[in-house]
């Protein structure tokens, strides 16, 4: 009779502190989730980023050869990641 009423008692503590951890672990996933999806545009922004990217690939295949050239030689002049490349 002991052991069934400690099993009984054991279990209900159990599945209580699941059910608290689990409530506020999906709390704060839902939480965290709302601020990204805010911040960051999602799908959207990757998607609006792919188009970006082609329409820029599309701009360098309608060159002509004067234009690539030109656009060869000055390529990373003028971004902060080229800075160690500049021609003083």
């Amino acid at each position: 009779m002991k052991n069934s009423i400690f099993r009984s008692i054991l279990i209900g503590l159990l599945i209580g502190v699941l059910v608290f951890v689990a409530f506020r672990l999906v709390l704060v996933l839902l939480i965290v989730g709302a601020i990204f999806k805010l911040a960051g545009g999602g799908k959207w922004k990757r998607e609006q980023w792919r188009q970006r990217k082609l329409a820029y690939v599309d701009n360098v295949r309608n060159m002509d050869e004067n234009q690539y050239e030109a656009f060869k030689s000055n390529f990373g002049h003028g971004h902060c990641h080229n800075y160690n490349s500049k021609q003083h």
